[in-house]
């Protein structure tokens, strides 16, 4: 049998047209004036079959053929080609796979890699935490913080608040710390660091200074997170979704900057909603074992929804579906379960 074809010399894209032809154990290639060259079929490499794609025989000198013909398969690979062929042209293969990928991609994304960050922060030395939180909260302190403007006397009453509540929660206070700025960006907010540094707001102290319970309440919550190294996990977690994705799809280029930089992606991060109930549900059990009321998380989520509420109603609306999109669960949600 001949076959017509295309014949790429080792590392290169010129070809020459020549003529392929089986001869009982060996495949010959006849380039034309030269002499034809010989080539055991047992030592032959074979690329998979591809519907409309043509076999590609591949020779241990690192030269290549293609048939001109793109349906043509050679003789002596017929098993192995033709039952990955049969799958790829079956419809209920295809089917299966445009069902199954997403699932399958769905399953990776949302239960094992999140396993997977809950057992890796388990593992991280304390030294990588710290590192973690000093670069998120100077990428942080750049992009959206300014000098607190707290009379002193303010700042050092809640810092005897937070002090007070680490010493009965048995919380080292080495770990966590308490940090006040300025935030346009942040409005009336808090937020909690990997390492366990704690950061509230000018504009939050101010609004919650006549409601002291209600600030620790808050403070509670972002304790909470720390406790439950939520920080660490959503970086984890970031980290290992695109190290999956890039398996996946092939780039895999980027994967060391992405392990070297996890702890600067956390200013871009959000916690997910089964996180903030987490944290919600510390700082509720919390404040009962320390003698306060439920009602004072309430009342904090009440003042930051009134503080936070635009009196344009286009914003109000655009305010609405953020919240629906967002990591936070509603704040009525929060409320309620805070009253209940």
């Amino acid at each position: 049998m001949n076959v017509q074809g295309h014949y790429f010399p080792n590392a290169s894209s010129n070809y020459q047209l020549c003529v392929a032809k089986i001869s009982g154990s060996h495949v010959e290639i006849n380039h034309g004036n030269d002499e034809p060259v010989r080539y055991a079929i047992n030592e032959l490499n074979l690329s998979s079959a591809i519907a409309g794609l043509a076999d590609e025989l591949s020779f241990d000198d690192g030269g290549r053929f293609i048939p001109l013909d793109v349906d043509f398969r050679w003789a002596f690979n017929a098993k192995n080609n033709h039952s990955l062929e049969r799958f790829e042209k079956n419809k209920w293969a295809i089917i299966a796979a445009i069902v199954v990928t997403p699932l399958f991609m769905w399953l990776m994304l949302y239960k094992v890699v999140p396993a997977i960050a809950v057992y890796s922060v388990d593992t991280l030395p304390h030294s990588v935490v710290e590192q973690m939180g000093e670069q998120s909260f100077a990428v942080i302190k750049k992009l959206a913080l300014d000098p607190t403007e707290l009379p002193d006397e303010q700042q050092a009453r809640v810092q005897r608040h937070f002090k007070t509540m680490l010493d009965e929660l048995a919380l080292e206070k080495s770990v966590y710390r308490l940090s006040f700025y300025k935030s346009q960006s942040f409005g009336a907010n808090a937020f909690a660091l990997p390492h366990g540094r704690i950061v509230v707001t000018d504009e939050l102290a101010n609004l919650l200074a006549d409601k002291p319970n209600a600030l620790k309440a808050v403070l509670l919550h972002e304790i909470g997170h720390v406790v439950h190294q939520h920080s660490v996990r959503i970086t984890a977690q970031s980290a290992a979704s695109t190290v999956v994705l890039a398996v996946i799809f092939g780039d895999l280029e980027g994967i060391a900057e992405v392990a070297l930089g996890t702890g600067a992606s956390f200013a871009q991060q959000g916690f997910s909603r089964d996180m903030e109930r987490e944290a919600d549900s510390y700082a509720l059990t919390q404040l009962e074992n320390l003698g306060y009321s439920s009602n004072d998380f309430a009342d904090a989520i009440e003042a930051l929804q009134s503080a936070h509420t635009t009196e344009n109603e286009h914003l109000k609306k655009v305010n609405n579906l953020l919240e629906y999109l967002s990591s936070h669960p509603s704040s009525q949600e929060r409320i309620d379960n805070a009253r209940k």
